[in-house]
């Protein structure tokens, strides 16, 4: 009894094993192909995306329809232009390129020389301070109103 227990743990336990190697439509060359394709079902994110509910029913009937045409022997581009062909130009992502990805550091690098300027412009517009002034009669008596001032608050 207790070895019939051993064996169906143990033939349980390799179904489970099994159960978890990489499905068809998960192989790199699958992905490498369907990270060119863009989902239809309204998200606009490649093929190869990991969004919940994961895989969409878009992306999962894709990837099945990639598996079958490798099968076939169809290079990576003319499984593309299939996909072209039945479904339009619109379903290709288009990389950004190497401008694509500076525009945005050049951007912020303009915003930042921007506010620079802005802060340096309006530094140098500030009114000198008033200096004290230069007559001595002046401050002299400026000197003795405070004098009064104070004496009258003894």
């Amino acid at each position: 009894m207790w070895r019939a227990k051993v064996s169906i743990l143990a033939g349980l336990t390799a179904v489970l094993c099994l159960a978890q190697s990489q499905l068809a439509t998960e192989a790199p060359s699958v992905e490498r192909v369907a990270a060119k394709l863009k989902c239809t079902c309204g998200c606009n994110l490649a093929m190869d995306c990991k969004m919940d509910p994961w895989p969409c029913h878009v992306c999962r009937a894709a990837k099945e329809k990639i598996v079958k045409m490798q099968n076939a022997g169809m290079s990576d581009s003319a499984i593309l232009q299939e996909f072209v062909k039945e479904e339009g130009p619109g379903i290709l992502l288009i990389e950004p390129g190497t401008w694509g990805e500076l525009s945005h550091y050049l951007g912020l690098g303009v915003g930042l020389l921007l506010v620079l300027w802005f802060i340096r412009r309006q530094m140098s517009r500030r009114a000198p301070a008033e200096s004290a002034p230069k007559d001595a009669e002046l401050l002299n008596r400026y000197h003795d109103a405070i004098e009064k001032e104070t004496a009258r608050l003894d």
